[in-house]
């Protein structure tokens, strides 16, 4: 499905994800559009990445050091929102990473933006995983159960 005009936005987050935990270096680049003005949110340690060809260098690099990507699976989602030109993928994944020879779990809300690139083919134009803070304002959850009216 590498290159192919015919994949969705979902289709292109699958690829990803497959490809990173396949090892399969060329599957994971064709999913990430090579413009200038694709930004990602890595997981860590950095906040940002920015430019498809520094994007582009990010996954080589990742390749090389000692993460892998044993599987992953939606626990919420996904959710596509799609135009003719863009589209958003959301949910929430659960992965199993191995770093340093140690289990790695980690749980994460997923959202990928997805740009249809000159040639046809869906490609990732922005990435932001986060996982929910524990109390941010000190003031706990403020949704509040439902209530029913008679």
């Amino acid at each position: 499905m590498i290159a192919s005009t015919t994949r969705s936005p979902l289709d292109t987050v699958h690829l990803m994800l497959d490809s990173l935990r396949d090892r399969h270096l060329e599957g994971v680049l064709d999913c990430f559009d090579e413009s200038p003005d694709t930004y990602i949110f890595p997981e860590g340690p950095r906040w940002t990445n920015k430019g498809g060809q520094r994007i582009h260098k990010g996954w080589r690099d990742y390749f090389q050091a000692p993460i892998q990507l044993k599987s992953w699976r939606w626990t919420n989602g996904p959710e596509v929102f799609e135009g003719t030109e863009l589209a958003l993928v959301c949910g929430v994944i659960e992965y199993e990473f191995e770093g340093a020879g140690q289990p790695r779990p980690l749980t994460m809300r997923m959202t990928w933006g997805v740009r249809r690139s000159s040639d046809g083919v869906w490609r990732i134009i922005h990435e932001h995983g986060s996982q929910p803070l524990p109390d941010p304002y000190g003031t706990g959850d403020w949704l509040r159960p439902d209530e029913t009216s008679a």
